[in-house]
C-alpha cells in the first residue's frame, strides 16, 4: 500500500511565513499594546466589585507599565507601531482594499483622536504634575462627560486589535477548534471593562470621596499638549494618504504596461503597485488571506511570460517560497511589483475567492504546516486470505475491519484521513502537541492489535489463515489541507496530510513484511513521546531517495507497555 502523490515539506519551514522585519517589527509591537490593552481593561472589570478593588488592581499594574522600563517598553512600542502602519499605508498604490482591512485601518484612525487626551490626562499629568494617576482622579475626569467617547475607545480599540489578532491566527492549526470560545471571549471581555468602569465611575460619584483633584489651569494645559500631539500624528497621517494619492494622480500621466490574466484579460495600469494591488484595483478577485504581508502563498501566481524583468524575490517571500517547493516561475503576488507587460495565472482558483465561500475562513482550505504522527495499517496478504471466502463475506470483513480499526483510532483522538483498499491512514497530534499524539498514537497501536485478535476470534476457521496486520508509526512537519471538494461546491472535504512524513510512515508500515513484525516506528515517535520500547528490535536503515539513515524499532508484540524516559 503507498499513499498518493505528496509534497515535501523543507526543513526551513520554522522561518517561512513570517514576513518581513518591518512586518514581525509591527506584529510584536502590536502584541506589547495589546497585552498593556488587557491588562488595563481586566483592571476596569475590577470596578464590578468596588473602586477599591480597581485600586488594588492598578498597583500591580503600575508595577509592570507604570515603573520607567515599562513606560519605554510602551513608547517604543507605541511609536513603531504608528510608524511602521504609516510607512505601509504610503507604500499602498490603491485605496481599494478588503471590507476588513479597511475596517482596521479606518478604526486605527480613530484611535489615536480619543486616546491622545486620555494618554497626555493620565501619563502627562503624573509626570508633569505629580499628579497620582489613581482611579479616584481619573474616573472623576471620565464621568460623566467623557464617558461615552471614552467607551467608544475601549471598543474602537478592542475591535481593531481582535481584527489584527484574527488575522495573524487563522492559519495557525490550534486557533480554528477554538474559535467559537475565543469569540465568545472577545466579546465578553470588553462588556465586562465597560461594565467595570461605568460601575467604578458610578460609584465614586455616588460617594462623599468624588472631588477632582486638578486644577483648570491643569486641564488647559491637558487639552493644549493633546492639541500638539494631535496636529503631530494627523499630520503624519494626512502625510501618508497624500503620498498615496499623489502617487495615484501621477500614475495616470506615467507609461502604462499590460497585465494579462486568464481568460484573455488585459489590464492597463502604471507601474508600482504590487500585482495583488493590480488586481484590486480592478476588481479582479484575488485570494490573499495574510492580507498581502507575505505570510501566506494564497497569492501565489505564475510568471507566464515577462518574468525576466521582475527583481528577484525578497527575504520574506523567498523563505514562502522555499516552504511550498515553488519553482522559479512562482512568485507571490503581494510582493511582485511589474515594471514591464506580464502575463500570469493567479493558482488559488478566482472562482473561488470571488465566490467568497466560508471555505476561506478555514485554515485547512490553505493548507497549515504542523508536526503530527502519522499511522498507516495494513493487512498482510489480504488477497490469499480470501482467495476462497465469498465476495460477500470479504466485504462484510473488509468492513467490519476498517470499522473496528477506525473506531480505536478515534478513541484515541486520531483522526482517520483515508483508506486505501484494505489500508488505513491516520494523523496523530491535530489537536494537541507532538507528544500527545505520538503516546495517542502507540496506545491506538495496542487497541488495534486487540482488534484484530478479537476479530480472528470472531471468524473462527472462516479464514485459510488467521488475519495478521502491520503497522507504521513516524512524525514529524507535515502540510494539513482539504484537497479537492473544498474548492468546488463549497462543501467541506476531508482533511489530508502532505509531505515526506506520510511517505516515510507508509514506507515503515511496509517494513513489517520483512521482518514479520507487527509494528515498526522511527526513532522520532519515541523522541517525541519521550518513551522508550522495551525488548524491540532497533536498527538504522537508509530509505529510497534518501542518503541519512533512518533509525527504526520494530516489535512482533505489543504486550508491554512503553516505559518514560
Amino acid at each position: 500500500m503507498t499513499p498518493g502523490k505528496t509534497h515535501s515539506s523543507s526543513s526551513s519551514a520554522s522561518q517561512s511565513g513570517r514576513g518581513n522585519w518591518r512586518q514581525q517589527a509591527r506584529l510584536f509591537s502590536g502584541l506589547v499594546l495589546f497585552a498593556f490593552c488587557v491588562s488595563h481593561f481586566l483592571n476596569h472589570t475590577l470596578g464590578i466589585w468596588s473602586v477599591a478593588a480597581m485600586q488594588k488592581g492598578e498597583e500591580i499594574h503600575h508595577l509592570i507599565w507604570g515603573e520607567l522600563p515599562g513606560q519605554i517598553v510602551l513608547a517604543i512600542a507605541a511609536v513603531t507601531h504608528v510608524v511602521l502602519a504609516l510607512w505601509r499605508t504610503t507604500r499602498r498604490r490603491t485605496l481599494r482594499l478588503p471590507v476588513w482591512e479597511t475596517l482596521q485601518l479606518v478604526l486605527g484612525l480613530y484611535i489615536p483622536w480619543t486616546l491622545i487626551p486620555h494618554t497626555i490626562a493620565t501619563v502627562g499629568l503624573d509626570n508633569a504634575f505629580d499628579l497620582p494617576t489613581d482611579y479616584s482622579n481619573t474616573l472623576a475626569l471620565l464621568w460623566p462627560d467623557n464617558a461615552f467617547a471614552q467607551s467608544v475607545l475601549l471598543l474602537v480599540v478592542w475591535t481593531h486589535a481582535m481584527i489584527g489578532l484574527h488575522f495573524w491566527l487563522r492559519l495557525k492549526a490550534w486557533y480554528r477548534p477554538y474559535l467559537p470560545l475565543l469569540s465568545a471571549g472577545a466579546v465578553a471581555f470588553p462588556l465586562l471593562s465597560l461594565w467595570g468602569w461605568i460601575s467604578g465611575a458610578r460609584q465614586l460619584a455616588a460617594s462623599d470621596t468624588s472631588t477632582l483633584k486638578v486644577t483648570p489651569e491643569q486641564v488647559d494645559w491637558v487639552y493644549a499638549i493633546a492639541d500638539q500631539a494631535r496636529a503631530v500624528v494627523f499630520g503624519l497621517i494626512f502625510l501618508s494618504l497624500a503620498v498615496v494619492l499623489v502617487r495615484m494622480t501621477l500614475r495616470q500621466f506615467a507609461k502604462t504596461i499590460t497585465i494579462e490574466y486568464p481568460g484573455n484579460l488585459l489590464v492597463r495600469t502604471a507601474p508600482g503597485p504590487s500585482l495583488l494591488e493590480i488586481s484590486r484595483e480592478n476588481g479582479i478577485a484575488h485570494a490573499a488571506v495574510c492580507g498581502g504581508r507575505a505570510r501566506c502563498s494564497t497569492c501565489r501566481v505564475k510568471i507566464l511570460s515577462g518574468g525576466e524583468d521582475l527583481d528577484p524575490p525578497n527575504q520574506a517571500e523567498a523563505a514562502v517560497l522555499r516552504q511550498i517547493g515553488a519553482d522559479r516561475s512562482i512568485r507571490l503576488a503581494c510582493q511582485v511589483r511589474p515594471t514591464s507587460d506580464l502575463r500570469v495565472h493567479p493558482l488559488i482558483p478566482v472562482r473561488a475567492a470571488e465566490r467568497g465561500s466560508n471555505a476561506h475562513q478555514d485554515a485547512y482550505y490553505w493548507g497549515v504546516e504542523q508536526p503530527v504522527v502519522i499511522m498507516f495499517v495494513d493487512i498482510r496478504d489480504f488477497t490469499g486470505l480470501t482467495e476462497k471466502t465469498l465476495s460477500f463475506d470479504v466485504v462484510y470483513l473488509l468492513n467490519r475491519y476498517l470499522d473496528l480499526v477506525s473506531d480505536e483510532i478515534r478513541k484515541q483522538d486520531g483522526y482517520v484521513d483515508k483508506f486505501i483498499g484494505d489500508g488505513i491512514m491516520a494523523i496523530f497530534g491535530m489537536e494537541t502537541d507532538l507528544r500527545e499524539g505520538a503516546r495517542q498514537a502507540l496506545r491506538a497501536s495496542r487497541e488495534i492489535i486487540k482488534v484484530i485478535d478479537a476479530l480472528n476470534s470472531e471468524r473462527g476457521n472462516n479464514l485459510r489463515a488467521p488475519l495478521r496486520i502491520g503497522i507504521g508509526l513516524h512524525a514529524g512537519p507535515v502540510i494539513l489541507g482539504r484537497i479537492g471538494a473544498a474548492g468546488g461546491s463549497g462543501e467541506r472535504s476531508s482533511i489530508t496530510a502532505l509531505g515526506d512524513v506520510v511517505n516515510t510512515a507508509s514506507r515503515l508500515e511496509a517494513e513489517n513484511k520483512t521482518r514479520g513484525s507487527l509494528l515498526t516506528l522511527s526513532d522520532a515517535v519515541l523522541k517525541a513521546a519521550e518513551v522508550r520500547l522495551p525488548d524491540c528490535e532497533t536498527r538504522e536503515i537508509v530509505l529510497r531517495g534518501k542518503t541519512v539513515p533512518l533509525q527504526i524499532y520494530s516489535l512482533t508484540d505489543l504486550d508491554k507497555e512503553p516505559v518514560p524516559v
